[in-house]
């Protein structure tokens, strides 16, 4: 499900959950472990999360989800939100290699690393959870606002447009578009361009750069609740049982 691998600077994190890499609970588990163990590697200043195929992450395993009982699916929506704010406030520099369509808790992922490369393919990006009748989490919006402003955001979310690579280069939601065929090895270049940075002084300059972000990092347990209430809803579990996953 997780690939990791030490490249010079840079710890490897690769989705590989065929065929779109949707993430279940114990795939929850194994990046946060994967992430904690990136963090704590001495010898790394780059932490670089990428997928496989022709997908970054379609997000959440929802049918897998719907089998949960609320407790257990709210415990796994910490998990999601506390890997998003670790990657988003990591001592680390962050990029996501975006190798294909990157839909809600995949959108996140990326979201919240400092960089994002992304292939000019036909790939998708978006947060489109207003689509399948779910709301969004406060940490997540702030995380959007800070990338593309409040004007794109609004219309990212209402809408939950799937947006193509151009468009999301053209409103700050990536850095950087390359092909198919040479995404990888262009985001690997840059994340060694970081070899000689001093990893003191970029987790310094990180704390500086998200210190009034941070605070607006945390959900609240009654947002969580809201959320969990619109999960559990019925017209919104009727749309739910009709999303499919290709495995």
């Amino acid at each position: 499900m997780i690939e990791v691998e030490r490249i010079e600077n840079i710890s490897l994190i690769r989705l590989n959950r065929p065929k779109v890499n949707a993430i279940d609970d114990n795939m929850l588990d194994l990046l946060c472990e994967s992430l904690v163990n990136a963090e704590q590697d001495k010898e790394t200043n780059t932490i670089l999360i990428t997928g496989t195929g022709s997908f970054f992450s379609f997000g959440l395993d929802l049918p897998t989800f719907l089998e949960f009982k609320r407790e257990d699916l709210k415990n796994s929506i910490y998990k999601l939100l506390d890997l998003c704010r670790s990657i988003y406030l990591s001592k680390k520099i962050t990029v996501a290699s975006i190798n294909g369509h990157a839909t809600g808790g995949g959108c996140m992922i990326a979201l919240s690393c400092d960089f994002k490369h992304m292939t000019d393919s036909k790939a998708k990006i978006a947060l489109n959870e207003i689509n399948i009748g779910l709301s969004l989490f406060s940490s997540t919006i702030v995380m959007l606002r800070e990338s593309i402003g409040i004007n794109n955001s609004k219309k990212l979310l209402l809408t939950g447009d799937l947006i193509n690579p151009q468009e999301a280069l053209d409103i700050g939601l990536i850095n950087n578009l390359y092909s198919r065929n040479e995404l990888y090895e262009k985001s690997l270049d840059f994340s060694r361009t970081f070899k000689s940075k001093n990893k003191e002084i970029i987790k310094i300059m990180k704390q500086e750069i998200l210190g009034v972000t941070k605070e607006g990092l945390t959900d609240s347990e009654e947002s969580i609740d809201d959320f969990l209430d619109i999960f559990y809803s019925e017209p919104t579990q009727e749309i739910l049982k009709t999303v499919q996953i290709r495995k």
